[in-house]
């Protein structure tokens, strides 16, 4: 999957960052998503909360990979995401999403693997505890050998669109079948509007039409450009249990 010292430079994460914060559909999350460690659900007075995801495998099965949500009432809801790979028995963490103070809950999902690769493909969200500020949502792929962390900046997906209120949320992602790291994003995209308002409040000239959209991040070319719908999202998955939560 890594092509080596031609790839173009990427940035390297060890902590979660979002890329100009691009604007995304309000999220009404439910007690339904609460043991997931997309989202997990924290009243405050709560009991601190520990979240494992399932296991996800490699396809050569000699990587494995999970994510790790902590929650606890310390000066407030403070969420901690962590992503774990495990080989030959030894842990070490790839991925960290730490608290803030700012209130700010966050989570991660295991999406899949690459085929015939070590780069793992992984959806992050922020979100504001109590407030219907819109989520941010992040795709990333790890390789997790080295750590290297690749995060298309999906407000680019929007510069199409600049003259109109357009938001967009991560409806799926996925690889092609490319040997360099080429991500694909599928988003859902709709007007944007304050949580005051309705769409009949926006102008008719600002108004997005309401679509589905396939991106292509390449990081080998530095590409980046809209592709069909019809294309596939590649990801190796399989996944076991991973013990109780609590």
């Amino acid at each position: 999957m890594l092509t080596g010292p031609e790839m173009i430079t990427v940035l390297v994460l060890l902590v979660s960052s979002i890329l100009g914060a691009p604007r995304q559909v309000p999220t009404i999350h439910s007690s339904a998503a609460a043991q997931t460690t997309l989202f997990v659900d924290y009243q405050e007075g709560e009991k601190p909360k520990h979240i494992l995801s399932p296991v996800s495998f490699s396809e050569d099965q000699k990587w494995q990979a999970y994510v790790e949500v902590d929650v606890r009432n310390d000066l407030g809801c403070l969420y901690t995401t962590r992503l774990w790979v495990v080989k030959a028995n030894e842990r070490k963490l790839i991925y960290l999403m730490p608290p803030k103070r700012e209130a700010v809950g966050n989570g991660m999902e295991i999406l899949g693997w690459a085929r015939e690769s070590r780069m793992v493909l992984a959806k992050t969200e922020e979100w504001q505890v109590g407030s219907d500020a819109p989520d941010t949502q992040q795709v990333i792929a790890i390789d997790v050998a080295t750590g290297m962390v690749y995060a298309p900046n999906l407000e680019l997906m929007l510069d199409q669109s600049k003259q109109k209120q357009c938001m967009f949320r991560v409806t799926g992602a996925g690889f092609t079948a490319s040997r360099n790291v080429d991500i694909l994003v599928r988003a859902q995209f709709s007007t944007f509007f304050n949580v005051d308002e309705t769409e009949a409040d926006v102008p008719l000239t600002k108004r997005c039409d309401k679509k589905e959209e396939t991106w292509s991040f390449n990081y080998a070319s530095g590409e980046i450009k809209q592709v069909t719908n019809s294309e596939p999202l590649l990801l190796y998955k399989k996944f076991v249990s991973n013990g109780d939560s609590h």
